[in-house]
């Protein structure tokens, strides 16, 4: 037993070396070939590096899937199919931003505002249309800056996914909403579509680097709501929204 469980460690080992290797070469060496020759002679070249970003990540999850057979992802077509809304997400893995993306051709998302200063990687981030985070705050002055152009690219058939916790849960349990989401969805007149992510915390666990190639398990995406305020109502509350957003993933804990 003990020479078996050591087998099977060096075989997750190399299973997360090939995954990370080939998510690193893309992004350092094969992606950048791309960049500069899309940027230049795409109509949109936003749409056009959102959608290498997504095919991408796609190839990344198909290995996975190839690699670790235990692992089953059941997303159902009503996901998959979302387009021109905002997209809030609960967070319990590393795994689950590039999920969405993987899903989504148009999309953009927060992110964090130290790999925009990552040589190439950084370019396209800001050519793409990801949005820096702002510390301890959803509205910082890039996101207030970009309102206009996320509208646009809602209105396009994109979408906004945004994780209101702002960071990863360890435990599973919901931290508190950052309403800032709510509302940008407001200032778009854009539906809220809300995902709960389910196990990927097993498979990519938050704090290690190995992935878990040994244990069956099943992740699952399920649209869980859908928002359509009234935001032209006297009565409108982002609050309100907020909290009937959070009460529907607590359902789910």
């Amino acid at each position: 037993m003990p020479l078996m469980k050591s087998i099977q460690r060096v075989l997750a080992f190399c299973i997360t070396l090939i995954l990370w290797a080939y998510f690193l070469f893309g992004y350092l060496v094969l992606l950048p070939v791309l960049y500069i020759p899309v940027y230049i002679i795409a109509k949109n070249s936003a749409a056009a590096l959102q959608n290498i970003n997504h095919v991408h990540l796609k190839c990344f999850f198909a290995l996975t899937r190839f690699l670790i057979r235990r692992t089953k992802f059941e997303i159902p077509k009503e996901v998959r199919e979302i387009h021109s809304s905002v997209v809030v997400c609960n967070h319990i893995s590393y795994l689950d931003p590039i999920l969405l993306i993987s899903l989504f051709p148009r999309q953009v998302t927060i992110v964090k505002s130290t790999f925009f200063k990552v040589p190439i990687f950084g370019w396209f981030l800001r050519n793409a249309g990801y949005i820096p985070s702002a510390p301890n705050e959803m509205m910082g002055a890039a996101m207030i800056n970009n309102l206009e152009s996320i509208k646009e690219h809602l209105a396009a058939g994109g979408v906004l996914f945004v994780f209101p916790e702002g960071t990863r849960s360890r435990d599973g349990n919901l931290s508190p909403f950052n309403k800032g989401v709510f509302s940008i969805a407001r200032y778009c007149n854009a539906p809220i579509k809300l995902i709960f992510i389910q196990d990927t915390n097993k498979l990519f666990k938050p704090g290690f680097f190995i992935f878990n190639a040994l244990d069956s398990n099943t992740i699952k995406l399920e649209l869980i709501g859908t928002l359509e305020p009234d935001y032209k109502s006297n009565n409108f509350s982002i609050s309100a929204v907020a909290e009937q957003a959070r009460k529907l993933f607590e359902k789910k804990l």
